[in-house]
């Protein structure tokens, strides 16, 4: 923005000192904090020398006349006040480009209009316009007036909507404009930006300064400076390596949106990263063994080591060597060349047969399967991970999925020795014991956000434990009970066996589904190290599924085949998360003579879940849940009617009629062709469903649009198998076999299920009722006490 500079800003509170340059014939007027930084970047007479030959205040210099390089106006720009320029930051001498810059738009305009108020001549900004050097699609050539009259700012003390004036400016300017004067006109502000610097210091009218982004103090309390010294750099940037390593980060599995946006903006924003340093722990730099590779770029292919290590030494100092024999100095350049990136040794080559196994074993363990890290490493150590691993290897080689995690809270809140809000793994082992902290660190985030790990959920942990033993355990006596006598029905505590003979009923089939599908779901979060995931089907889901077949079948009892089977699954689920647990249940309760460690994940999984069994069991939940709703609307209406409707209700027996539809007239119709357009999509039954049943209008209407949310509703749970999974349920069938249980669950002396399709002719309440009934959704006749 050089180009557009109206003149240039000091502060007149601020003291500046004349500093003699590395060159005798040149003086720097600059704040002592910025000659102090010079003097370590071979600015200066010496190295560490800051030489003050005067001091002058900023008052001083409002004024004076200068040349701005590059500057439209070649003749000179005047030194103007502005009220927030900072001493610690830059040099305190600030270019003006009122064009591009909120703040410098709103200080030249207050100057032009109160001249007198600020202490200046009106000579010193008249004439000195705004001048257009960027161009942007969304503000035009002049961002900066654009800005400050869309937020309505009206001088330099609008100081909160200056900040944003000035992000926004800055950002559209840096990654949506172009040049729109100079020799880079028409180039991308980001390609052009590198050019002005290089083309300023050619000319001898600028030079390289850094300085720290803030206040950064050292142990000795001692403010740092940034000093040059030499270095080796790694280019990330480079635009060939950047593109592969994008190329990279596309292919990987990450979970995690956020992740994968801030490796993005990672990959987009790092370039030069210095990577050595003359002290500390790291590998020395090879053509230079007084400098070390600094940490977190030595860290990058470390997992590489872990494949060839049992192969190299037995101990962890490498005092032992390995089986094959070979020492450190076997291990040149040439020799890690070999077994890592599969290149030619040299003939002869003394341990070519060693390094071939180790080379084999490389190919046998990488690529990487998974990196898992903090997500405060993101910025660095993981992005130079990707780029190196593209550098060095294959496709084939590269990683292939990465995982950031958050920091871990306790009790919601950050951890900390000074609070006392601080547990350490081996307090909580002891307080809770090991799987019961396993469980509640696997039921935090599986993101990226801060996870929390709460005592409170260690301790229900505890006693979901325990109790599910107590409760497999009483299982298992009854198991041994049904075994001897198989033709018997068994009872032992709050379990109830049916023979183990009798065939399986619908229950049975949904609750053996229903297994399946939790262990399909579990073992897949599993895959992508989603263990809060994993837990939640494993152990959360496959609980509520046990413990509502134990409630549906409490009248005839289980199938003994079933039960074991849950309790084998069980713990084989939660042996990666809470293994002392699932390897006393498998040893002492399933009777294995093996560790649970040597069980093989369930081999008798079908393919996909069985969707058909899965909505009969959602079926009868939602049975369940809407004869409930239906009673709380009742008994506010009773209730609504005064006392004595509601003991008049009270003298009845309860009952309840369960009104189940044949069929919806023209609905299945327009269902089945909606299916046939997209049965994976359920927008697009409304789509389909609306014109053709509005047209006809009246209750049949109604009904088939109510078909067509539920089987929307279906299709979601069911994929595109949903419509036929409802074609296919017997609901009265189904409600019938489930009778004891619905009377058990919602407490009612009578159930009748009501087929329509053979019902014969009906009372005027039951007509009523009837009336709402569709198929998946049957309609309800509530009789007797709200």
């Amino acid at each position: 923005t050089m180009y557009a500079q109206t003149n240039c800003f000091v502060g007149t509170k601020l003291e500046y000192g004349l500093f003699q340059s590395a060159d005798a014939s040149e003086v720097y007027v600059v704040t002592e904090r910025a000659a102090r930084n010079m003097a370590f970047q071979d600015l200066s007479p010496a190295n560490g020398q800051v030489v003050r030959l005067g001091t002058i205040s900023g008052q001083a210099i409002i004024g004076t006349k200068v040349n701005a390089p590059l500057s439209c106006y070649a003749d000179g720009v005047y030194v103007l006040p502005m009220e927030n320029v900072l001493a610690t930051k830059g040099t305190g001498v600030v270019t003006s480009v009122p064009s591009d810059s909120p703040d410098d738009y709103a200080v030249l305009r207050d100057l032009k209009k109160k001249a007198d108020f600020y202490g200046i001549q009106p000579a010193w900004v008249d004439g000195y316009e705004p001048r257009p050097v960027i161009s942007t699609a969304a503000y035009g050539e002049m961002v900066a007036p654009a800005l400050c009259d869309e937020m309505r700012i009206n001088s330099q003390k609008d100081r909160d909507q200056l900040a944003k004036a000035k992000e926004v400016a800055y950002k559209e300017g840096f990654y949506n404009g172009t040049m729109s004067v100079g020799e880079f006109k028409g180039q991308s502000v980001q390609e052009a930006k590198p050019k002005v610097r290089e083309l300023l210091i050619a000319t001898g009218d600028g030079f390289a300064y850094a300085e720290p982004e803030g206040l950064v103090m050292s142990r000795s309390a001692d403010e740092c400076v940034v000093a040059l010294c030499d270095q080796w750099y790694f280019d990330y940037g480079e635009a060939a390596w950047k593109a592969v390593t994008e190329e990279c980060l596309a292919s990987l599995d990450m979970c995690s949106s956020e992740t994968h946006r801030q490796l993005q903006r990672a990959l987009h924003r790092l370039h030069q990263w210095a990577c050595v340093r003359s002290y500390g722990l790291g590998t020395k730099v090879p053509w230079d063994p007084t400098l070390l590779i600094e940490s977190l770029s030595d860290s990058t292919i470390y997992m590489s080591y872990y494949t060839v290590a049992h192969l190299l030494h037995r101990s962890l100092d490498g005092s032992a060597p390995g089986p094959l024999g070979i020492t450190p100095g076997d291990m040149d350049g040439a020799a890690w060349d070999h077994v890592l990136l599969g290149r030619e040794l040299p003939a002869g080559h003394s341990k070519a047969e060693a390094l071939d196994k180790l080379r084999r074993s490389f190919l046998y363990w990488y690529p990487v399967d998974i990196r898992s890290t903090g997500k405060d490493l993101i910025q660095n150590h993981l992005t130079f991970f990707l780029y190196v691993h593209t550098a060095l290897f294959g496709k084939a080689e590269w990683p292939r999925s990465v995982r950031a995690n958050g920091h871990l809270l306790l009790n919601g809140e950050k951890m900390s020795k000074s609070t006392g809000n601080m547990i350490s793994l081996r307090e909580s082992c002891n307080r809770y014991g090991a799987d019961a902290t396993r469980l509640a660190l696997a039921d935090v985030s599986d993101g990226i956000e801060d996870a929390n790990f709460e005592e409170s959920t260690a301790n229900a942990a505890v006693l979901r434990l325990f109790t599910l033993m107590e409760w497999a355990t009483e299982a298992h006596n009854a198991l041994e009970q049904s075994d001897a006598a198989p033709d018997q029905a068994v009872r032992a505590g709050d379990i109830a066996l049916r023979p183990a003979s009798s065939p399986m009923t619908t229950v049975d089939r949904v609750f053996d589904a229903e297994m399946d599908a939790l262990t399909l779901a579990a073992g897949a979060a599993y895959e992508r190290t989603m263990y809060r995931d994993a837990l939640t089907s494993g152990f959360y889901e496959f609980t509520k599924a046990r413990e509502w077949y134990t409630n549906v079948t409490a009248d005839t009892g289980m199938h003994p085949a079933l039960l074991r089977k849950y309790i084998s699954r069980q713990a084989i689920l939660l042996a990666p998360i809470t293994p002392h647990w699932a390897e006393h249940v498998w040893k002492t309760v399933v009777g294995s003579a093996t560790s649970i460690m040597e069980a093989r994940w369930p081999a008798d999984l079908p393919s996909e879940p069985d969707y058909a069994l899965l909505a009969a069991g959602d079926y009868v939940r939602k049975v369940v849940k809407s004869v409930r709703c239906a009673e709380g609307a009742r008994r506010r209406r009773i209730t609504k009617k005064g006392a004595a409707a509601a003991s008049a209700g009270c003298q009845a027996p309860k009952s309840l009629d369960v009104l189940v539809a044949c069929d919806v007239p023209k609905c299945r119709e327009d269902v089945a062709e909606s299916r046939q357009d997209d049965p994976a999509q359920g927008a697009k039954l409304d789509k389909r469903m609306s014109p053709a049943e509005g047209s006809r209008g009246g209750a049949a209407s109604t009904k088939a649009a109510s078909f067509a949310q539920e089987t929307k509703r279906r299709v979601d749970l069911a994929r595109s198998r949903a419509l036929a999974d409802v074609e296919r349920l017997d609901e009265a069938g189904l409600l019938r076999e489930v009778l004891p249980y619905l009377k058990w669950s919602l407490g009612y002396d009578v159930i009748n299920i009501v087929d329509l399709a053979d019902a014969g002719e009906l009372d005027e309440a039951q007509t009523r009722a009837a009336g709402a009934a569709r198929p998946g959704s049957p309609g309800f006749l509530i009789r007797g006490a709200p």
